[in-house]
């Protein structure tokens, strides 16, 4: 989803900006929730690729919210078979230097992980299609939902520490926005990647927006790759 410039709203009655939420150089909180409700697709070091990770941004939030900065590192050695030594070795780096809370756990450092993967992942049309990001998700050891309904959050994902990507319409009438749904310790969440305007990447029941949500993701599927949660083959 590439950036334009000024102040967008996108989805209907949701308010997006085109600029990172917090610095490259913002060293991370001890908290992955509270690091996620900062992290953007647009930050990182390729202004050009970050524009369309959303999918992998999704996948990295997927990892924070069920197993906490170690999830990266998981990650990594799952996926380590599709790789070749350079990406393994960076993405291994990256991964421990986030875990380690060192100087080097950045915003810039955990986009960058992100960004390694679209790159690794990303499809002809310059984003992330549905059949790979259901791979990585698999890989990553996530399972579709039990039920999913697109417009009853609540019931699709009612289990702890249960996540799963969900596409949105930003520009026309398919979707082209990949956001996470799921629950972590504190209950239901939104996750979008790209940046907000109120500075809040995470939106729970009740908050302003989540009805935006809920409704932006539970328009009617004229097709596997458009709106709804994603397919599960």
């Amino acid at each position: 989803m590439p950036p334009s410039s000024g102040s967008n709203q996108f989805a209907p009655g949701i308010h997006h900006v085109d600029w990172p939420v917090v610095a490259d150089e913002e060293r991370l909180p001890r908290d992955p929730m509270e690091a996620l409700d900062k992290l953007t697709q647009l930050n990182g070091s390729s202004p050009s690729a970050s524009a369309h990770a959303c999918g992998a941004v999704s996948l990295v939030g997927a990892m924070l919210a069920t197993s906490g900065y170690r999830g990266l590192v998981d990650l990594a050695e799952r996926i380590a078979d599709e790789l070749d030594d350079e990406k393994r070795a960076e993405l291994t780096r990256l991964a421990q230097a986030i875990t380690s809370g060192g100087p080097d756990a950045t915003y810039g450092a955990l986009a960058d992980y992100a960004l390694l993967l679209y790159r690794r992942y990303r499809g002809m049309d310059g984003g992330m299609e549905y059949r790979k990001l259901l791979h990585l998700m698999q890989r990553a050891g996530f399972s579709p939902p039990r039920r999913p309904n697109d417009d009853d959050l609540a019931r699709t994902l009612d289990r702890s520490c249960e996540c799963w990507p969900a596409k949105i319409s930003i520009f026309g009438d398919e979707g082209d926005h990949w956001i996470l749904v799921g629950r972590d310790t504190r209950g239901l969440f939104v996750f979008d990647p790209y940046p907000r305007d109120d500075g809040s990447q995470i939106i729970r029941p009740g908050e302003a927006d989540w009805k935006r949500y809920v409704d932006a993701i539970g328009k009617d599927e004229a097709g596997r790759n458009t709106i709804g949660f994603l397919p599960a083959e």
